[in-house]
């Protein structure tokens, strides 16, 4: 009777976590409609809309004696911890600005091991079924604001700024921002939508059909609304791999044929659209314009990304400019001014407000929990679930090089990590769960 009510007691704490996951991710998602159009005057304090589920999850997690005290979050805590410090001494000794560095960095860090310790593939699965679903509103509210003028209410800015919240795209449009602060989030909404789409359409019956390919012209339809590069390039490479990550999967041939089916739908009936001609057209306007050099503008950029930090002739201290710096809510508050003072590459952030010991420490650290993830996905991969590399591939990138001090990226990340693990997780069977239950009873 002791262990039925312990396992009792085990499933509400359960449900109490699923619940704020849940609620992390709906935040993550209108999280930027809270600061533009419901409570524009506190656009600022919602940035922290998702720390205090955060906050509280971590209380619960040491409560039950279940907080992931990984080498990964140890690590990446003690070092920020450290640097921490090291800002308040001999860098810029402001508490509220490493304050925020060690938020956009690591505070998040420990809950998408939570996301990935109380979700499962099952899980996923569902979460990817609504999130389908979300897809096409934002799709029509992206198509709306590409059409509306930037004084409109549905292009309007962080605190309700009637200059609007689009960013420069072309032959006079703009990008859209969606329900997020800025096109970074859209970009990053839809990667993921088409992560949850090739599930659907490669691994699970359980989507339905009318979904997927609605889902799959809404996808179609926003990448030249967007008229962003970087959702479509990332985009593509989740595709890739999520093509390839069913390969080993049983009836292959069969699962890329209605796969491929579905995307064909999918363009036909987005190509009726009129607003996919005209957005085609500003899209590769943008695409021509600013790709004329290839490697330039695409290879050499994100190659930069990496190496900028190690050959800039900047003078750093030892102990960089201090913890949170070079973030825009840092600046802000040490110069009154909003800009890339520390670089516009996140790892040149990281090294010139960290010094560039700890903050190449750092680096190493964002590249070692992207290569564990990688190889965890790779095992279950060759054991038949290739989700893991699909979440992956839509999170790697910003894991490594992304602007974690961008509150939208960072929880992006922190929800990739968490599902690319969650979706490896195969959900017990009713007779496991009950040998677990009578273990439990014997001891």
């Amino acid at each position: 009777m002791d262990a039925k009510k312990k396992q009792a007691s085990v499933n509400k704490t359960h449900q109490m976590f699923r619940r704020l996951v849940w609620l992390y991710i709906v935040l993550l998602l209108l999280e930027g409609s809270l600061r533009k159009w419901v409570l524009p005057q506190l656009s600022d304090v919602l940035l922290l809309a998702r720390d205090p589920i955060v906050l509280f999850s971590y209380f619960l997690a040491i409560r039950h004696k279940i907080f992931p005290l990984n080498l990964y979050v140890v690590s990446a805590w003690g070092l920020m911890i450290l640097c921490f410090v090291l800002a308040l001494l001999f860098a810029h000794g402001n508490f509220i600005v490493a304050a925020y560095g060690f938020k956009g960095n690591v505070l998040h860090i420990p809950f998408a091991f939570i996301i990935g310790k109380v979700l499962n593939r099952n899980d996923v699965v569902m979460l990817g079924k609504w999130w389908l679903w979300a897809t096409l509103g934002m799709t029509v509210l992206i198509c709306m604001q590409f059409y509306s003028p930037q004084s409109a209410w549905v292009n309007l800015g962080l605190g309700g700024d009637t200059s609007g919240a689009g960013f420069g795209g072309a032959l006079g449009r703009y990008r859209p921002p969606g329900t997020f602060s800025f096109i970074i989030g859209v970009t990053w909404f839809y990667v993921f939508s088409t992560a949850f789409l090739i599930c659907g359409l490669t691994m699970h019956k359980g989507y339905s059909k009318w979904l997927l390919i609605a889902s799959a012209m809404a996808i179609i339809v926003a990448m030249p609304v967007s008229i962003s590069r970087m959702m479509v390039l990332a985009s593509a490479l989740t595709l890739i791999i999520g093509v390839i990550s069913s390969s080993g999967l049983k009836n292959a041939l069969l699962r890329y044929g209605r796969f491929a089916i579905f995307i064909i739908v999918g363009v036909l009936l987005a190509s009726f659209i009129p607003v996919f001609d005209d957005a085609r057209d500003a899209f590769l306007s943008r695409w021509t314009s600013s790709t004329e050099d290839f490697q330039s503008s695409i290879i050499d950029r994100t190659l930069g990304d990496f190496m900028r930090p190690f050959v800039s002739d900047r003078e750093i201290p030892i102990f960089g400019f201090g913890l949170g710096a070079g973030t825009q809510v840092g600046l802000q508050l040490l110069s009154q001014t909003r800009s890339f003072a520390l670089g516009e590459s996140d790892w040149e952030r990281i090294v010139c407000e960290l010094g560039k010991v700890f903050g190449t420490l750092f680096l190493l650290w964002r590249v070692a929990l992207t290569v564990g993830l990688g190889r965890s996905a790779m095992r279950a991969f060759r054991n038949g679930n290739g989700m893991g590399l699909i979440f992956l591939s839509a999170t790697a990138y910003n894991l490594l090089v992304g602007p974690l001090g961008q509150a939208t990226v960072s929880g992006f990340v922190i929800i990739g990590i968490g599902l690319t693990i969650a979706s490896m997780r195969i959900p017990k069977t009713k007779t496991e769960a009950k040998k677990t239950i009578d273990a439990a009873t014997a001891t």
